[in-house]
C-alpha cells in the first residue's frame, strides 16, 4: 500500500470557501456589541478592523473591510473564537426564553386574578403589596390607553424576583 502524501492539495475552490467562511464568521463578529468583540481576545489589529467595519456606513467600503478581516483572521486559530461564539449565542438564546418567561408571567398575572396567588406561592420573596399594586396600576393604564409605565414596571419586578 502506498503512503498518503503528506502535503495534501486543496483546490482552489476550497480555499475559496475557506475564505467566504472565514470572511462571514468576521462579520458576524463585527455585528456583536463592542463588549462581546472584547471577549474574543483578537489580536489588536484584528480587534481595530472588526471595530472599524463596525463603524463603517457604506456597501463597498464595507466588503472591502469584511474581506481585509477575513485575510487577518485566516492568519490566526479561530478554534477558541468558534468556541466564545457559540458560548455568546447559547447565552443569548437562554437570555430569550428567560424574557419569554417573564412576559408570560405578566401576562398571565394581567389576565387572571388568581395567579397572583400562584406567582407568590411560587416565588415568596416578592413584595405581594407592591405586586398587587403595580398590577392594579397596569391594568387602570391599560384601560385608559396612557402609555405603559406601569406595564413595564410590571415586568422588571417580575425579572428582578425570577432572576434572584
Amino acid at each position: 500500500m502506498e503512503e498518503l502524501d503528506k502535503d495534501v492539495v486543496i483546490s482552489k475552490t476550497e480555499l475559496k470557501k475557506d475564505s467566504k467562511k472565514i470572511q462571514q464568521f468576521g462579520k458576524k463578529i463585527s455585528e456583536l456589541s463592542i463588549n462581546d468583540i472584547k471577549i474574543f481576545k483578537l489580536p489588536s489589529n484584528i480587534y481595530e478592523a472588526t471595530i472599524e467595519l463596525k463603524n463603517i456606513r457604506s456597501n463597498s467600503a464595507k466588503k472591502r473591510q469584511v474581506q481585509y478581516l477575513g485575510k487577518l483572521l485566516r492568519e490566526i486559530d479561530l478554534t477558541d473564537a468558534h468556541l466564545v461564539m457559540e458560548q455568546i449565542k447559547v447565552s443569548s438564546q437562554k437570555e430569550i426564553q428567560r424574557n419569554h418567561i417573564i412576559e408570560a408571567w405578566r401576562d398571565k398575572l394581567l389576565s387572571n386574578d388568581k395567579s397572583t396567588t400562584e406567582f407568590v406561592d411560587k416565588f415568596p420573596k416578592i413584595d405581594r403589596q407592591s405586586l398587587r399594586q403595580t398590577i392594579s396600576n397596569t391594568k387602570k393604564e391599560r384601560k385608559d390607553n396612557k402609555p405603559p409605565k406601569y406595564f413595564r414596571q410590571l415586568y422588571k419586578l417580575i425579572k428582578d424576583v425570577i432572576n434572584d
